[in-house]
């Protein structure tokens, strides 16, 4: 580990800057100290070669001089011009300066609280207005360049993608705005929900359906868009059609009763690979013949499957899917299934779709609604990132019947998440490209954000008190600040966490409200990392992001050894981490208790990470 010294002035200089400029630097020290050399530069020309600088964002930088014995001395933090004009006065009149031990520094960067006063962030002339309103105003807000979009006549289906923060779903929000004042104006006899607004989360349509009220105040208007989930569309076509209600079950469950089955017939295949065969190959391709089965490709999966052994994976699968209807069970792809096909038979719906978070959605409910909506102008208006998936669906839009060519849109440029935020975040994808919706590979190459804000702090703790009483000072910090509690979130991998949280919440006298609550109760919100998908707030602080809670060990284990299966909980885990921090717009907080995760942007595993190749294929 790095020894690090500081020269006899650094203390009062480094009172007298920015709080959010002390938080980065805090961050960025106790890396270094930590091993992390990353951000050291060697400046060109000096007369002293050992004289660096230590990067802290893109506007500041700390001077670095040789220390006492063969540990090195933080002189000064200063603006990024200035602090190359130091370097090269210490490095005129090298060891000139005093020093104070190391020893002394130590507890300076220890990161035992948080820096005075709200996270700011900073943006462009365009932004700067927005970043000043409310955050319920800035939830809504639209960058100007992107009213082409919104506005835009496509003459069929299009597509954007973008990475987070670059405005998707406010995107989708105003897009569905204005294809309902369009309609109003050009079918004003008719009020029927004529655009639908979908997702996969029960949650952010709630936020959809509440951002919109305040968009669209005119009843007329906003009665024509129906925001709804993607599952309840499918449950609701199937209950108009039959007068059933579709009792679904989870992957886990189905994973785990197709176990037992398959272990009392002595089959060698895991639960979870069979449910996963069904819902990715057979429902996805709507395979309903063993030959079809056997001659397909299999593409996207891991583990190979000889044709050979397929016919007893297709039997096993017909069996436990016949248990299933004798009993009224269903998975949620083939309600979808099902909805499509009583929609193909009795025609469209709606004139328009909008759909949010495309990326989520299985095969099955594509060819929903492909056939909720008339192939034509505008038909289908999709949303959506491949880094952001946290399911295992893999699609081709065109194989659908989905033709996006030469009608998509890619955002590279963020104003909801700042620099700072992104630039920690990305490491934890651990791979360069994903696999579109329009079967090109989309990278996050050349993406940026507009905004500027402190670096993220990472904080490790002895154990689980001291990272609850630590949460508790940085959420108190920003409440106090002026930060609204409803702009603050707290996050955890598992419910235990969220409801320890809770409590050390509401102990201080902090009031707190479940992530899923409603856009106007008040509190901090608290739940798990799921549930903050697709949200947004200033403030995020994420907890217990510690081995072996993320990856869960839960989900490790139900994998039952299966590589293809383990693949996939290793890379579902890494996009929940990624959409987690991604949430903050301000400041992202992030804890853990003895080892931090694998999946941390600054945590070595080696042993683990070996077992887990970067470059494995995406299943």
């Amino acid at each position: 580990m790095p020894k690090l010294a500081i020269s006899p002035t650094f203390l009062s200089d480094f009172s007298r800057l920015d709080p959010g400029v002390r938080g980065a630097a805090l961050t960025v020290v106790q890396a270094f100290m930590d091993g992390d050399e990353t951000r050291l530069e060697t400046v060109p020309d000096l007369a002293d070669h050992r004289v660096r600088l230590l990067r802290i964002g893109p506007e500041w930088a700390g001077v670095v001089a040789p220390g006492p014995g063969d540990g090195r001395c933080l002189v000064a933090i200063r603006r990024s011009d200035d602090a190359l004009a130091l370097a090269r006065e210490v490095s005129a009149e090298p060891g000139g300066s005093a020093f104070v031990p190391p020893q002394s520094s130590a507890e300076l960067f220890s990161g035992s609280a948080p820096p005075a006063g709200a996270p700011r962030v900073t943006g462009p002339d365009e932004l700067s207005a927005h970043l000043g309103k409310s955050f319920d105003e800035w939830q809504i807000t639209l960058h100007p360049n992107q009213h082409r979009i919104v506005d835009a006549r496509f003459a069929g289906s299009a597509q954007i993608t973008g990475g987070p923060g670059t405005g998707k779903t406010v995107l989708a929000l105003h897009r569905a705005a204005h294809l309902a004042a369009r309609d109003a104006a050009e079918h004003p006899g008719d009020t029927r929900p004529s655009v639908l607004l979908t997702t996969y989360n029960r949650l952010l349509a709630q936020t959809l359906s509440g951002h919109l009220d305040r968009l669209v105040p005119e009843p007329d208007v906003r009665s024509r868009v129906q925001v709804i989930t993607i599952d309840s569309l499918a449950r609701s076509v199937v209950y108009e059609h039959t007068g059933l209600i579709p009792d679904a079950l989870g992957k886990e469950a189905l994973s785990e009763r197709w176990r037992e089955a398959a272990s009392a017939e002595g089959l060698p295949y895991s639960g979870r690979f069979l449910v996963d065969e069904w819902e990715q190959v057979v429902l996805a391709h709507d395979f309903t013949s063993a030959a079809d089965y056997i001659r397909c490709e299999r593409s996207g999966r891991l583990l190979h499957l000889a044709p050979e052994h397929r016919p007893q994976v297709w039997d096993a699968i017909q069996r436990y899917t016949a248990a299933m209807r004798v009993s009224g069970e269903w998975s949620y792809p083939q309600i979808a299934a099902h909805a499509a096909e009583h929609l193909r038979r009795t025609g469209a719906r709606y004139r328009h779709v909008v759909v949010d978070e495309a990326q989520d959605l299985h095969p099955a409910q594509w060819r929903m609604l492909r056939a909720a909506v008339p192939v034509g102008p505008d038909d289908l208006f999709i949303v959506g990132d491949p880094h952001q998936r946290i399911s295992d669906n893999r699609v081709s839009l065109a194989s659908l019947g989905i033709n996006v060519r030469g009608r998509g849109h890619r955002l590279r440029i963020s104003y909801r998440v700042s620099q700072e935020i992104l630039s920690w975040a990305m490491p934890i994808l651990a791979r360069h490209s994903a696999v579109g919706l329009d079967d090109d590979a989309d990278t996050l190459a050349g993406y940026r954000s507009l905004l500027h804000g402190p670096e993220p702090v990472l904080r490790g703790c002895r154990d689980r008190n001291e990272e609850r009483s630590a949460l508790g000072e940085w959420v108190r910090v920003w409440l106090e600040a002026g930060v609204a509690p409803s702009s603050v979130a707290v996050a955890a991998r598992n419910q235990w966490v969220v409801r320890h949280v809770t409590k050390e919440l509401q102990a201080r006298g902090i009031p707190t409200a479940p992530l899923d609550a409603p856009g106007d109760r008040s509190g901090v919100r608290v739940g798990t990392m799921h549930k903050l998908k697709g949200q947004e707030f200033r403030c995020v602080a994420l907890v217990g992001i510690s081995d072996p809670l993320l990856p869960p060990k839960a989900a490790i284990d139900s994998a039952e050894g299966d590589p293809v299966a383990l693949e996939q909980v290793h890379q579902h885990e890494r996009n929940l981490l990624f959409v987690a921090c991604t949430r903050a717009r301000d400041a992202l907080y992030v804890s853990y208790v003895g080892t931090p995760s694998r999946l941390l942007p600054q945590a070595e595993h080696p042993a683990e990470e070996a077992a887990e190749p970067a470059g494995s294929p995406a299943r």
